[in-house]
């Protein structure tokens, strides 16, 4: 199938073909007016210190992961308050910790909103494909160094909504990836079929094909599911990268369940994925302080790295959402997936302590003398012997109050030999304007006599917990007390060895928050 160049509503002019000079001066202006709105809401106890935020607004999904001369940009949806028209918002990187403000990328113009995508690379040009709400799928292009000016193709939306069946035949246009098999372009539409979205749809990924962005045919799907995940979910916001051992990782967002993954093996010549393995990276209610839709991209240093919004868990004043710290995605031997946090992160430690190890007395809460912080990183390597749950507490007040409570469960799962990671947030504050959530928990294989090894990250009103490579979990924790700073270990049932523990505190990667650092 061909799909039309349907040509729509001319796109305004604005903000394209800038001189350079006057790209400049429109940068200058967009990063002061974001600076003062930053300055602004300094004051408050949950902005974080080393996590991208925005500068206002409402932050939601991530868009166009990239590298692109040097330095890293993502771009992400922007709006003022909800229901306003959204944008893509901009930041630029040198190692994708310490992030910059940018003015807006992408306005929206003849579609309602400029909804989620992704970005390919060239060597003269950066593509951005992205959702035009009310549209279709549409294509802007950059070459600037600082990609600051986007020009809209002219016959946008380039693959338009077109009338379905019930079944959602002949296929719905929604979030867009973009890549490139020799001289043919290739974009997804991440959507679903057959059934009501959330409740009984299939999840489906439609391919499409072009030879100039212009004119695209309807390939079919690239993968559809009926097996891994359940009746009711989509396949937002997708992502399709090379993983290594010769497989490939499409990342997405079911708007049921949250962020999730697929590894398998993709078939260039007849462009189908077969899945081999799923994961979730959500476990939990999916607007509740929760992970939620990824941005992915491989560097020119060969990793394929992934970026994600984070929900609020509270009402917020002025801003709401936020970005995880990057992680990086690759394959064991067995081809399980690892997740890590990217190595620049140390850069932002200070403060270093280290304690011996020690052992952790069956069913006790041992609190750190001198290890306490709201935002800082924690190693601990725990010898877990036969106590059926060890663990840390983080955001913690000096009674026990308030804590946020990180913990493994030995081997859960009988069948597989799996534990269980929890991050346990109902503890977390005695606010009242804090939403109710169930812990979060996940899998992660962890061999009988492996000890535990987490790297825990705290930024004031986010936590997220990396496990022996294994395991990523994200959820946000809001205490109230200004003293509600310290750290524990726990165990339950046995005693356990806490084999050796380093903190540090963080730098803060925002100007106005830096008299925050060590707080």
């Amino acid at each position: 199938m061909t799909v039309s160049r349907s040509r729509g509503i001319e796109p305004e002019e604005y903000p394209l073909a800038l001189g350079e000079q006057q790209a400049a001066l429109q940068a200058s202006q967009a990063v002061r007016h974001f600076a003062v709105a930053r300055e602004h809401l300094g004051a408050d106890p949950y902005r974080p210190l080393y996590h991208l935020s925005p500068p206002y607004g409402i932050m939601n999904d991530p868009n166009g992961l990239c590298e692109w001369r040097g330095k890293y940009h993502l771009f992400y949806q922007f709006s003022h308050e909800h229901g306003d028209r959204v944008h893509w918002a901009h930041v630029v990187s040198d190692d994708l910790i310490h992030w910059q403000d940018m003015p807006l990328a992408l306005h929206p113009t003849f579609e309602r909103d400029c909804f989620s995508g992704q970005t390919l690379v060239e060597p003269d040009r950066v593509i951005a494909m992205y959702h035009g709400t009310e549209a279709g799928n549409c294509i802007a292009t950059a070459s600037d160094p600082l990609l600051l000016n986007w020009k809209k193709h002219p016959r946008n939306p380039v693959i338009p909504i077109v009338p379905v069946d019930e079944h959602g035949a002949p296929y719905r246009v929604f979030d867009p990836c973009l890549w490139k098999e020799g001289d043919h372009y290739y974009a997804l539409s991440g959507t679903y079929k057959d059934g009501a979205f959330l409740n009984d749809c299939r999840n489906v990924e439609h391919l499409f094909e072009s030879e100039d962005l212009e004119t695209w045919r309807h390939l079919g799907p690239l993968v559809e599911d009926g097996f891994f995940t359940e009746p009711g979910e989509d396949g937002a916001v997708p992502n399709f990268w090379p993983v290594g051992n010769g497989k490939y990782m499409l990342l997405f967002y079911s708007h049921k369940r949250a962020a999730q993954y697929y590894i398998g093996v993709y078939d260039p010549t007849t462009h189908r994925f077969a899945p081999e393995s799923h994961g979730r990276l959500n476990y939990g209610p999916i607007r509740v302080g929760s992970l939620h839709a990824p941005s992915a991209t491989v560097d020119s240093r060969g990793r394929l790295l992934g970026i994600f919004n984070v929900q609020d868990g509270r009402a917020t004043a002025g801003w709401s959402n936020l970005m995880t710290l990057p992680r990086r995605f690759s394959l064991d031997a067995n081809n399980n997936l690892l997740i890590d946090p990217i190595d620049a992160v140390e850069s932002l430690r200070f403060d270093h302590i280290h304690l011996e190890a020690r052992v952790i007395p069956a069913n006790d809460e041992v609190v750190l003398a001198g290890v306490q912080g709201k935002a800082m990183e924690i190693e601990a390597v725990i010898d877990q012997a036969a106590a059926r749950e060890v663990g840390v507490c983080v955001l913690r007040s000096p009674d026990g109050s308030e804590k946020t409570r990180i913990s493994l469960f030995r081997q859960v799962d009988t069948i597989r030999g799996h534990s269980a990671l929890q991050i346990d947030v109902s503890a977390a504050s005695v606010g009242h304007e804090v939403l109710a959530r169930t812990p979060e928990t996940g899998p992660v294989a962890i061999e009988e006599r492996e000890p535990l090894h987490l790297r825990v990250f705290v930024d004031r009103s986010i936590v997220e917990v990396f496990a022996n490579g294994r395991q990523c979990l994200s959820l946000r924790a809001y205490p109230e007390r200004d003293d509600s700073r310290g750290v524990s270990v726990f165990a339950r049932g046995a005693d356990a060895k806490l084999i050796s523990l380093s903190a540090w505190q963080m730098r803060s990667i925002w100007p106005e928050l830096r008299g925050r650092e060590g707080d």
